[in-house]
C-alpha cells in the first residue's frame, strides 16, 4: 500500500483579516505621526507614538505568525497551531472512532475562530466554515478548520476504507 498524505497549512497572510488589521492600524499611526510633527509638545506625542508602534507591531507579529498545519497519513491525523501549540498533536488511526468533513458556523458553534472549545470539543481554525471533526472517544472531539474541504473529502473516503473497511 502506497503512503498517501494530505497536508494543509493556513495562515492569515494575504487574507482579508490581514488587510483589515492594516486598515485599522495605519490611520492611527498616521494620526500620531501628524500630531508629532505639528505640535510643540513632542515628548508626550513621541511617547504615545512609540507605545502605539510597539503595540501594533506586536499585534501584527502575532497575527502573521499564526499558522495551522494539518497532516493526515496512514498513521493518523496530526496538527499544530503555531505559536500556541508548537509541537504536533497526533491521533493515531486506532484512536479515531469517526472522522468527517463538516460545515460549521464559527461564531455560533465555537464562539469564533482560533482555539476554542469546552470539555468535550476543541476547535482549531484560522478562517472559513469547514473543517474535519474527529471523534477520539471518551466524549472527546477535535475540530480542525480547513480551506480544502473538497480535496479532504476525497482523501478521507479512501482513508476510511483503508482503516475501517467501509
Amino acid at each position: 500500500m502506497a503512503t498517501r498524505v494530505f497536508k494543509e497549512t493556513q495562515t492569515y497572510r494575504g487574507t482579508w483579516v490581514a488587510y483589515f488589521i492594516l486598515l485599522v492600524e495605519l490611520p492611527t499611526l498616521a494620526l500620531l505621526i501628524f500630531l508629532f510633527f505639528n505640535t510643540d509638545d513632542k515628548g508626550q506625542i513621541g511617547t504615545a507614538l512609540a507605545l502605539v508602534v510597539a503595540v501594533l507591531g506586536i499585534i501584527l507579529l502575532l497575527v502573521f505568525s499564526l499558522k495551522l498545519e494539518t497532516r493526515i497519513d496512514d498513521h493518523g491525523v496530526s496538527f499544530r497551531y503555531f505559536p500556541f501549540i508548537p509541537n504536533w498533536r497526533k491521533y493515531t488511526a486506532d484512536q479515531i472512532q469517526n472522522i468527517q468533513v463538516i460545515n460549521y458556523s464559527p461564531i455560533t458553534d465555537y464562539g469564533g475562530w482560533g482555539i476554542k472549545g469546552n470539555k468535550t470539543t476543541k476547535a482549531y481554525s484560522i478562517l472559513g466554515d469547514e473543517g474535519i471533526l474527529i471523534d477520539v472517544g471518551e466524549k472527546k472531539k477535535i475540530m480542525i478548520g480547513t480551506l480544502k474541504a473538497k480535496q479532504l473529502r476525497a482523501f478521507l473516503e479512501n482513508w476510511r476504507e483503508d482503516h475501517y473497511g467501509s
